[in-house]
């Protein structure tokens, strides 16, 4: 049976902390000091982060955390992942007209993670058909309220596509 992250990460924690309470005569058995474990600790989450989530990585991600939404995307839309994307920013629009904000949080929570760790086309994808296409040119309440409820990173790619969308119509 192999170990996976966590169990790695949990059997490290414990050794550690074994070893800095452990009186003198136990501590050979556990050579890893407090420097050791937090190198380690860094090296594991840095690892976590490298999880590289591309286009094709979407769909089965969204069945696996939003099966109600999934269920909407079309067949033949299947590979495009604009139109994919743009699936979630329906159900995220109705949600936000329903005021259903806890419904809604789980949307943005599956976003800010795939934002997290896109390919660059997903990460397009997830800027362009469903942060600017769901908040950019909305100024009714339940859209404010829900732009209040965005992660700051979310905040801010959205703030810099209303700035790029002022330059544009400045320079027309």
């Amino acid at each position: 049976m192999g170990l996976d992250m966590n169990d790695t990460l949990t059997i490290a924690t414990a050794a550690a902390f074994e070893s800095l309470i452990a009186p003198p005569a136990m501590s050979h058995r556990h050579a890893m000091d407090f420097k050791t474990f937090c190198s380690l600790r860094r090296m594991v989450a840095h690892q976590r982060k490298q999880w590289v989530v591309g286009c094709a990585d979407f769909m089965p991600l969204l069945t696996m955390h939003l099966p109600e939404v999934a269920e909407h995307v079309d067949e033949s839309d299947f590979g495009y992942i604009h139109l994919e994307v743009g699936v979630l920013k329906l159900a995220s629009r109705q949600t936000i007209m329903a005021r259903d904000m806890s419904e809604l949080l789980r949307h943005l929570i599956l976003v800010s993670d795939l934002l997290g760790r896109a390919e660059h086309e997903l990460r397009d994808a997830l800027r362009i058909s469903y942060l600017e296409a769901l908040f950019l040119n909305e100024a009714g309440f339940e859209f404010r309220m829900a732009r209040s409820m965005l992660p700051q990173m979310m905040e801010m790619l959205l703030q810099k596509s209303e700035a790029r969308m002022k330059r544009m119509c400045a320079a027309v």
